[in-house]
């Protein structure tokens, strides 16, 4: 907790208790020059001290954690994908780079991205696209890579084509980056980097 916002609190909570600093140092056990201190955030308190400190004004001190909404984990994809029709691959797969384009513009840590492993979405494909995109972001950004993506769940037996075209075919055959490569996803690099 930041010292301005311990700080703050202390003092909310006194004042709402109608207290001086002086009657909450005796009934939280310390002295008014502490209370004083910890109100201006010149010290950090404890956050057992800072328990005392609150419930001697009669309050009770909440601690909680919410989730960061703007925060987009291969995770959240997972469950994204599982909810698209199977036979939406065209969707699926927008979500895919749509994931991938947000990795790399949104300024959170990339491994916090990746780390935490994806549900199974329903189709091996896209199970396993899932931890070849982990590895590519990581290798790419020369982070380890979780270790959830070497499972042997996250491999295909054979080689899925993203595209059906041809050309695209030709082109993933020569340029699918290698943690995509060596699951049996076959899509061309480029792809990944400009939808």
């Amino acid at each position: 907790m930041e010292s301005s916002k311990s700080g703050a609190l202390v003092k909310a909570a006194r004042m709402r208790a109608g207290l001086t600093q002086a009657q909450l140092a005796e009934l939280a056990d310390t002295s008014q020059s502490a209370i004083a201190a910890y109100e201006a955030g010149e010290r950090e308190p404890t956050i057992p001290v800072l328990q005392r400190m609150v419930s001697a004004t009669g309050h009770r001190l909440l601690i909680e954690i919410d989730s960061n909404r703007s925060l987009y984990r291969l995770s959240d994809l997972a469950l994204d994908i599982k909810k698209v029709p199977k036979r939406d691959i065209t969707k699926r797969m927008r979500l895919v780079f749509e994931f991938l384009r947000g990795a790399e513009e949104d300024g959170h840590s990339l491994q916090l991205l990746i780390t935490a492993e994806p549900q199974l979405t329903g189709d091996t494909r896209f199970d396993v696209l899932l931890a070849a995109v982990g590895e590519y972001l990581a290798v790419k950004h020369d982070i380890p890579p979780p270790r959830w993506v070497q499972s042997k769940t996250r491999f295909l037996d054979g080689a899925w084509w993203i595209s059906a075209m041809p050309s695209a075919r030709v082109r993933a055959l020569v340029h699918t980056p290698a943690s995509f490569r060596r699951r049996g996803v076959m899509i061309d690099r480029r792809d990944l980097e400009s939808k």
